[in-house]
């Protein structure tokens, strides 16, 4: 469940309580006794004044952490930094790779989060789909289509009748809520940067290459016009000009006062989920599922940003790429489909089963952890639900109940629960109020004095009301028991409860992350060996020069298959890590790296349009893997199942190198570009080959390498202008690729090629 001050329930809770008991049975002697103005004030109770933000040009409104009391807004306030501080670390991976097991760890306590607050309605939302087939799932997602169209078509006829905005108050509060959702729109597609590595087992490269379409739309297909960063970056110039990049240390700056946990939160849940592409694979595609659907705030948002006259290209834009028919909510729903599929018919039904659980897993992570906050001052604001179980509604009519006796018992009482005063929280005719029960229940939730969350029977308010305590007596034993359920409700969620809900056994962080395999894992961040040293100081000194416009490699003779293999399936590798992280690609060099990797994939040269469900349809799409495939098949090899198998039937430590190298993409930018400038000369030589692909397979791989050549170009040319240091490593990783892919040929008659 993602984080609302308006949700915690639990020790200010307590408090009221306690109070509430006093009140009723032991009089203003017992309750001055224990509550009193003469009682130390125990620590952890004395809330300071609350800091007002002043976030509406002049208006001082309360917000976010300022909305707590002391104690737990240090609390909120120290998550909130935790989560800054990975948000930057994880967009700068090859920096921090120590970050990995926490981030594993956080990942499955945030699955575990929000299944237990979805779990509380087991019948509700994608949890109702019990038994998976794609014709439920269909259904399922029509439903929620359905439902979001009837809802707005209810918003449009209160705003044709006249009724005003309700998202936004003014123009100032707009801009407000657009800076603040700043940071998961700077990471927009990141749910998906890490999926499709070359390490990814063959048989899910179709599934995996479907959902990276969508982070290519998301990316703009490498159109800089059309990268959703891109187009958000420039909004905020217009509204707030000067915010730093979204992937530097100073965008978490404090002073920049984008200051709403929930939305660094869910910021990070998709920078993360990602991070381990073939653990949580069924769990990605889950997350995509939902987070792709068109939904009201973002309708809402396009249509009153516009009132207002401010840019809402952004907003339009995910309305019209989202759409269920051809757009990202169909290819979400196909890749899901394709994924079961598969899983059936390689495990069983049994397993497509468990996959399911898992890809209900993902919707319900992206779907609990709201990426826009509240405007305080919103005509119909999203109200949380509330009371969110059971036990909160009840819990809550107790406290209804003894409000109106209470509230003069406490009149000599200077206690504050949170942001009040006792006397102020029992005023009967505000404790009415939904709003000020949530307040109420959240405040008191958070006193540690009185309450354990998750241990009732250990909270000191239970121990108060129950025998021998001073309350004994204030609440019947029923409403203890009520009392105690809503503290045991409060516990934080057990990771254990991700395991238990998917069927999986539960594997620590420590385990999964040491001992990885570069030829199968993603991430894995390894020292260079002395070998891979000796290899890239083996040219010290490169003509400064780049041979990549319609040439082959002009020594190759033969191809020894047992060279040339491990470095075809290995090297798409070069390239695929600087996408990960949509910040980084909001540039000429970032788009341009884009398109390389599409023409890698297979994916159709770009348009001017979004290819969306034609490309998922389009029956010739042919990338690298297919064609290495292609080989080894015409060569009568066994086909691989990854490339984990290529490796071990061919090892070569120069495949290695490219693997290690790769995980660094910004630090080996020059050289990874340079290695790539090499391999088009592999795929020019291999595609004049008569032997080794078809006809139309030779066709495909020239056209990737034209489209390769031209994209190349852009980044060596900036690179060139810019940064001479890189371009010189950009020499050498030419060179040095040139000559290891010579080595692969044999001596004879390397002039002509594969003739």
């Amino acid at each position: 469940m993602s984080w609302n001050p308006y949700f915690r329930v639990s020790v200010l809770e307590a408090l009221f309580i306690t109070s509430v008991a006093f009140s009723l049975v032991q009089a203003c002697r017992a309750a001055a006794k224990i509550f009193g103005r003469n009682k130390a004030q125990p620590a952890g109770i004395d809330f300071p004044r609350i800091p007002k933000i002043d976030a509406l040009g002049g208006k001082c409104v309360t917000l976010g952490l300022a909305q707590l009391g002391s104690n737990h807004s240090n609390e909120i306030g120290k998550e909130m930094q935790r989560h800054k501080d990975l948000y930057y670390k994880l967009q700068n991976l090859e920096h921090h790779p120590e970050v990995l097991r926490q981030s594993r760890d956080l990942l499955i306590s945030l699955f575990s989060e929000t299944l237990t607050s979805a779990c509380k309605e087991p019948d509700s939302g994608i949890l109702h789909v019990k038994h998976y087939t794609p014709e439920h799932l269909a259904a399922f997602l029509q439903r929620e289509h359905d439902q979001t169209m009837q809802e707005w078509e209810q918003y449009m006829a209160r705003r044709w009748a006249g009724c005003p905005t309700e998202m936004f108050q003014d123009r100032e509060e707009a801009k407000w809520w657009l800076k603040q959702i700043t940071p998961v729109k700077y990471v927009d597609g990141a749910w998906l940067g890490h999926i499709n590595k070359i390490t990814t087992p063959f048989a899910l490269r179709r599934v995996t290459k479907d959902a990276w379409q969508v982070l290519s739309e998301e990316l703009g297909d490498g159109d800089l016009s059309k990268n959703h960063v891109h187009v958000y970056r420039e909004l905020m110039k217009e509204i707030e000009p000067g915010l730093p990049e979204g992937d530097t240390a100073d965008f978490i700056h404090p002073r920049h006062e984008m200051d709403e946990p929930r939305i660094w939160k869910a910021a990070i849940a998709q920078l993360l989920i990602s991070l381990f592409p073939y653990e949580f694979l069924p769990e990605i595609l889950g997350f995509n599922l939902h987070y792709e659907g068109i939904t009201m705030e973002t309708l809402k948002a396009a249509k009153e940003l516009e009132e207002l006259k401010l840019n809402a290209y952004y907003f339009m834009l995910h309305i019209s790429i989202d759409n269920a028919d051809s757009g990202h909510t169909a290819i979400a729903m196909h890749t899901v489909t394709e994924y079961i599929s598969h899983i059936e018919t390689t495990h069983g039904s049994a397993a497509a089963q468990d996959a399911w659980r898992r890809v209900q897993a993902g919707y319900i992570l992206s779907e609990h952890l709201p990426t826009t906050p509240d405007c305080l001052s919103m005509k119909t604001p999203a109200t949380p639900l509330f009371p969110k179980s059971g036990s909160e509604k009840d819990v809550i009519q107790v406290f209804l109940a003894k409000a109106p006796v209470a509230h003069k018992i406490h009149c000599s009482s200077r206690l504050k629960i949170g942001r009040r005063t006792l006397v102020d929280w029992l005023k009967p005719e505000d404790f009415i109020s939904q709003r000020w029960q949530m307040d109420f229940l959240n405040d008191l939730a958070n006193t540690k004095m009185w309450v354990r969350k998750g241990d009732g029977r250990r909270s000191k308010l239970v121990q108060e009301i129950s025998w021998p305590g001073k309350m004994f007596g204030s609440f019947t034993q029923t409403e203890v028991e009520i009392v105690r359920k809503w503290i045991d409700s409060l516990g934080i969620p057990d990771a254990q409860s991700y395991w238990s809900f998917v069927g999986r056994t539960k594997l620590p962080a420590d385990g999964v992350c040491q001992n990885q395999d570069i030829r199968a894992d993603y991430p894995v961040f390894l020292p260079m060996s002395s070998d891979d040293c000796l290899s890239l100081s083996s040219i010290s000194a490169p003509p400064l020069h780049f041979p990549i416009i319609g040439c082959t490699i002009t020594s190759a003779g033969a191809p020894s298959l047992s060279k040339v293999l491990p470095l075809w399936f290995a090297h798409p590798c070069l390239l695929e890590s600087f996408v990960c992280i949509p910040a980084k690609t909001a540039t000429h060099i970032g788009c341009s790296l884009t398109r390389l990797l599409r023409a890698q994939y297979g994916f159709d040269a770009e348009g001017p349009g979004v290819a969306g469900m034609d490309e998922v349809r389009r029956p010739m799409s042919l990338g690298l893997v297919d064609l290495g495939l292609e080989i080894m098949s015409r060569s009568e090899l066994p086909a691989p199942a990854c490339l984990q198998d290529v490796l071990q039937a061919w090892p070569s430590k120069f495949a290695l190198l490219m693997l290690n190298l790769s995980m660094r993409p910004i630090g080996n930018m020059g050289l990874l570009l340079g290695l790539a400038c090499a391999f088009v000369e592999l795929h020019d030589t291999v595609a004049s080959s008569n032997h080794l692909l078809s006809s139309g397979s030779r066709e495909a791989l020239k056209q990737i390498a034209n489209r390769e050549r031209e994209c190349l170009k852009v980044c060596l040319d900036e690179i060139r202008d810019q940064d001479d240091k890189m371009y010189r490593e950009a020499c050498k990783g030419f060179c040095l690729g040139s000559k290891e892919i010579e080595n692969s040929f044999d001596e004879v008659d390397r002039l002509k090629g594969f003739k």
